[in-house]
């Protein structure tokens, strides 16, 4: 089995799973902000996949959910290793040329327009 074979279609970022336990224990966000001394921008900004778990937040978390610090930064790693796998992944796809007579320019144009296609004319 190849590292494409367990990569999975999306990644999903621990502040989904966040988001999940507020959810289950009917907290919001600013709860858990006072719960754990997290800002609450650092704290929406993870939640919502802009923002990495850092250690600190990780220790914060295990505090406030009791679940451990190392599973959120495992959560984490695995993130960045399932994204950094699908955009090689997408880097890989296969390049076909194609030739588009003169006479169909517009058809030229609507594709790179949809497609993002480079073409040399």
């Amino acid at each position: 089995m190849n590292k494409e074979d367990l990569t999975p279609f999306v990644a999903t970022h621990p502040g989904e799973m966040i988001r999940d336990e507020l959810k289950e224990r009917g907290m919001t966000q600013k709860q858990l902000s006072v719960a754990t001394g997290i800002k609450p921008s650092v704290l929406s900004e993870t939640i919502n996949g802009k923002r990495s778990v850092s250690l600190s937040v990780a220790v914060a978390l295990e505090k406030a959910f009791g679940i451990p610090a190392d599973v959120w930064k495992n959560l984490q790693t695995q993130y960045d290793l399932d994204a950094a796998n699908i955009a090689n992944r997408e880097n890989q796809r296969e390049t076909v040329a194609i030739t588009i007579p003169v006479r169909d320019r517009n058809l030229l144009r609507e594709l790179v327009r949809k497609f993002g296609w480079a073409c040399v004319i």
